[in-house]
C-alpha cells in the first residue's frame, strides 16, 4: 500500500513540476514580447523626438548657413557630407543650397562618435521657394550600413521665410 502512495505522490509531483514549466515558459514568451515592445517605444519616441528637433531647427533658421550652423550646435556628432571640388566645380550657379547629414545613436539611444547601432539621415535643400527636408531614422549593422526598414520617417515641405533672402529663385 504504501508503495502505491508513494508512486501516486510522485506522478502528482511530476505534473505538478510540468504545469510549472508550462506556465513559465508562457511567462518568459509575454515578458520577451513586452520587453521588444517597450524598446520598439523607446526607439520610436527618439526618433520622433529628434527629427522634430532638427525640424524645429531647420524653420527657425534664416538661411540655409544658418540652418547648417545651428544643426552643428545643437548635434555635434553629426557628420556633414562634403562635396568635392569636381562637384562644387560641375554645380549650376543657380541650383539652389542643400546639406545632407547623418546623425550617429549608440545602443542606448543616444548620440555618440563610436559606432553607432542608430543613424538619423537628413538630406535639406531649397527648391522653388520651399525648403525640403527628408529624414530617416533606422539601424545599422557593425560596418554602419542600414539594417532594414526605418524606424521613423519625416518629409518637411514648407515655404521658405522672408529672412532666407537670396536662396529663392
Amino acid at each position: 500500500m504504501k508503495k502505491r502512495e508513494s508512486f501516486l505522490f510522485l506522478i502528482e509531483l511530476m505534473i505538478s513540476i510540468l504545469i510549472f514549466f508550462v506556465v513559465a515558459a508562457i511567462c518568459l514568451l509575454i515578458f520577451s514580447k513586452a520587453h521588444r515592445m517597450n524598446r520598439s517605444s523607446q526607439e520610436l519616441n527618439l526618433a520622433s523626438r529628434a527629427e522634430a528637433n532638427l525640424a524645429e531647427l531647420i524653420s527657425s533658421a534664416g538661411s540655409m548657413e544658418e540652418a547648417e550652423k545651428l544643426i552643428r550646435e545643437a548635434f555635434p556628432e553629426a557628420e556633414f557630407s562634403d562635396q568635392t571640388e569636381e562637384e562644387q566645380a560641375g554645380k549650376d550657379q543657380a541650383e539652389e543650397p542643400s546639406v545632407s547629414l547623418v546623425i550617429p545613436y549608440d545602443s542606448q539611444l543616444k548620440q555618440t562618435e563610436k559606432r553607432a547601432s542608430y543613424q538619423l539621415t537628413a538630406d535639406i535643400h531649397t527648391e522653388n521657394g520651399m525648403v525640403h527636408a527628408d529624414m530617416h531614422f533606422y539601424p545599422v549593422d557593425r560596418k554602419g550600413q542600414n539594417t532594414g526598414d526605418s524606424v521613423y520617417d519625416l518629409a518637411i515641405r514648407s515655404v521658405i521665410p522672408d529672412t532666407w533672402e537670396g536662396e529663392t529663385s
